[in-house]
């Protein structure tokens, strides 16, 4: 890739327990509890794992001790000092219709490390531009975290934000991956050039392919929304637009599996360099 800008500022902001007797399980009441609402096994075990005193209250669905993974979250959560209460799948359904048996309701949300993505040597994060769909933001998500993004940025309005469907498709990436969310997106781009970020937009219209580009250390990779691409004022902000490659010339990857090849492709270079 041409180290060239368009833009000013170069070097840029169970076994052996037995049977339990279910009736021991408080039950809870029936007023859904504040606070990010995690759901899904993956999910809430990730959260168990790595913010267990951020869990408010931990809800689980009566019955659960026919359900090994269901009676494992149970135990981990009851050793780690967690609050568990039982509640009747009907209950469950209210807050959201796909639970796997256990919801947990969390009080804070992961928050990304500014000072420390800054000022590090290499980083990368995602940049969604009004992508609505939470299918799209949770696989993104799932997929940032397993190859070591440090968080996501979305636009506060025609934007998918945290919730139980994107914590569900995430898999636990929540607790990991921080999803930013700002009224100016091409603003906060141009911060991030201001701390030695090159800006690329994903384009299937772009003539330098991803697979002939050397990444630079810090990235943020931009990807439009399911409908009509990157708006004009965040492409313009981008310091190159990048195509993956495809057969069919006007078509288009899904979101979350261009931003997968974008950051595997990203891996890959960086795991190379160490070798």
């Amino acid at each position: 890739m041409k180290k060239s800008r368009r833009h000013s500022g170069l070097g840029h902001k169970v076994a052996g327990r037995g049977p339990r007797p279910e009736s021991r399980e408080p039950r809870a009441e029936k007023r859904v509890p504040d606070g990010r609402v995690v759901v899904g096994i993956h999910a809430v075990e990730e959260l168990l794992a790595v913010r267990p005193k951020a869990i408010a209250q931990f809800w689980i669905r009566d019955k659960f001790i026919d359900h090994p993974q269901l009676a494992a979250l149970h135990d981990q959560a009851k050793d780690l000092g967690v609050r568990v209460q039982t509640q009747a799948a009907g209950t469950l359904d209210k807050v959201v219709g796909s639970h796997q048996g256990v919801i947990a309701f969390a009080s804070e949300d992961p928050e990304i490390n500014w000072a420390e993505v800054e000022n590090a040597e290499r980083a990368t994060l995602i940049a969604l531009d009004e992508v609505e769909d939470p299918h799209n933001l949770g696989a993104v998500m799932r997929t940032a975290w397993l190859l070591g993004a440090q968080g996501v940025l979305t636009p506060e309005r025609r934007s998918a934000q945290l919730s139980p469907a994107v914590s569900k498709v995430a898999q636990g990436a929540v607790e990991h991956v921080p999803v930013v969310s700002d009224m100016a997106l091409p603003q906060q781009l141009e911060a991030l050039k201001q701390h030695g970020f090159w800006i690329l937009g994903l384009s299937h219209k772009a003539k330098q392919g991803l697979y002939s580009l050397e990444i630079p250390e810090k990235v943020v990779w931009v990807l439009g929304s399911e409908s009509s691409g990157l708006r004009k004022s965040v492409e313009g902000m981008c310091d190159d637009l990048i195509s993956i490659p495809q057969l069919a010339p006007n078509a288009s990857y899904n979101v979350s599996v261009a931003a997968a090849m974008a950051l595997g492709e990203t891996y890959r270079q960086r795991q190379q360099k160490k070798n």
